[in-house]
């Protein structure tokens, strides 16, 4: 009985225990700064208990806070499990009752994400002893861990019935979603988790469809016959055709637009929306510059970084196939690089949109900015995505980059305003540095053809 959650749980142990073994640096940088921003939270609920400041934060603000971070939390954990694993095929075709297996799928997943909430509760709890807060609130507590598993429940709904055909089996979910989203409650949440566990049960036993119409990747055979002699230009082709059947680059111009929209509008009226009044005055003059630097960020990781990563990380099956290549590494290396150049370009509209917000008062900053960040971020990507090649998209992976880049980004932006006041044409020391960092780019591709050289050394 629960064979399927024991593998499950079994599975993702083993697979932590193995990335915590193979980057025991990433790892243990993620574990410390989970560690830190907990206390920090803690110490931030310290002090502003204990000072005469109405911030207008609420219970419910946190409450609905932690209920959507599960229910995203549930949604991708029950797709990697059920809708995207490969290896379920086989428990699938067994004898076993499937309703039963895709059920232990779910109790895996639910206990997953009860551990973390418990976890990462206690830790907070303990934080909050620490600095001498009074934590005698079990009633809350529990309002909290109902809401949680109410998140979890709606969040594997939604997983299972987005990728069935017929989708508007997702109305009850949505429905139970705009109720708390109208009432703001945490009460209400509570009532309906009977709903929610009704819900989720008819939708287990409604899945298998799911399971099978769930997209998979077709080979696509217009111009597949093409003969391309110049290395480069071949993977090149092969990069940017990987991201046309995947749809990337729509949903990358996709997220440059609404970012674009989004910070411009926060940049307009973001402090009176996030700042409470009585500290608006010692900070909302900042908050204009940070919202363009948030989203040209948020852009670079997701059309940059998040791309220049994968070039070596979805190699898993196929890298082997690029060592008895007759090919150098630099040329595998620059013809993976130059399909970035086609990402880039999905970045730009981040521009045009938010000058619809803030005017064209700061658009050479804005594209030297956003120049600069892309190359930076392929600076920093490429030799760890070699260094860890075949590994999948490992998110700690991700996570240590984006720090990275963020520490990288927040001080350029600060020389970056320093110019823009002292000097009376900014563009010529933007242009210095922008050739002083493809010099860089240039170092970077080096390193990690020697990377790529010393991890697959031929036996002699």
């Amino acid at each position: 009985m629960f064979e399927t959650t024991k593998v499950i749980i079994t599975e993702n142990s083993r697979s932590l225990i193995n990335k915590m073994r193979e980057a025991p640096i990433l790892y243990f940088i993620f574990s410390g700064t989970i560690i830190f921003s907990i206390f920090i939270f803690a110490y931030a609920t310290f002090f502003f208990i204990n000072i005469d400041i109405n911030l207008n934060i609420s219970l419910e603000d946190v409450f609905f806070t932690v209920f959507f971070m599960f229910l995203l939390k549930a949604v991708a954990d029950f797709y990697n499990n059920f809708i995207k694993s490969s290896s379920l095929s086989y428990s699938l075709s067994t004898q076993v009752n499937q309703t039963k297996t895709i059920a232990e799928i779910f109790i895996a997943v639910f206990l997953i994400e009860l551990i973390i909430w418990f976890s990462f509760s206690c830790l907070f709890l303990v934080a909050l002893i620490t600095f001498g807060v009074n934590v005698g609130y079990p009633l809350e507590y529990l309002y909290f861990t109902f809401g949680v598993i109410v998140a979890v429940c709606l969040g594997c709904t939604i997983s299972i019935n987005f990728f069935s055909p017929k989708r508007y089996r997702l109305l009850p979910t949505l429905i139970l979603l705009g109720f708390y989203f109208q009432v703001g409650e945490p009460i209400y949440v509570i009532f309906t988790l009977p709903l929610a566990i009704i819900h989720v049960v008819w939708s287990i036993k409604n899945s298998m469809e799911s399971h099978l119409f769930s997209k998979r990747k077709e080979r696509v055979k217009d111009k597949s016959q093409i003969k391309i002699r110049n290395t480069i230009k071949a993977f090149f082709y092969r990069e940017t055709t990987v991201l046309w059947r995947d749809k990337l680059l729509f949903s990358f111009v996709f997220t440059s637009v609404s970012t674009g929209l989004f910070s411009g509008y926060l940049f307009v009226y973001g402090d009176e929306i996030l700042i409470p009044e009585a500290i608006r005055n010692q900070i909302g003059g900042l908050l204009p510059s940070m919202f363009l630097f948030l989203g040209i960020y948020v852009v670079i990781m997701y059309t940059g970084v998040f791309p220049a990563l994968n070039l070596f990380l979805n190699e898993e099956k196929t890298m082997w196939i690029l060592r008895h290549m007759p090919v150098k590494n630099d040329n595998i290396i620059f013809g993976k690089v130059s399909s970035l150049s086609l990402c880039f370009l999905t970045a730009i509209p981040f521009i045009p949109y938010i000058t619809i917000f803030i005017g064209f008062d700061q658009i050479v900053f804005l594209v030297f900015f956003l120049i600069f960040s892309y190359i930076a971020g392929i600076i920093i990507s490429l030799p760890l995505g070699v260094k860890y090649v075949g590994k999948k998209s490992d998110i700690m992976l991700l996570y240590s980059v984006s720090m990275i880049l963020f520490v990288i980004l927040g001080s350029v932006s600060v020389v970056a305003n320093m110019i823009e006041r002292v000097f009376a044409y900014p563009i010529i020391l933007y242009i210095i540095i922008l050739l002083s960092e493809l010099l860089l780019l240039y170092v970077s591709i080096k390193i990690s053809s020697q990377i790529l050289s010393l991890k697959y050394k031929s036996a002699s």
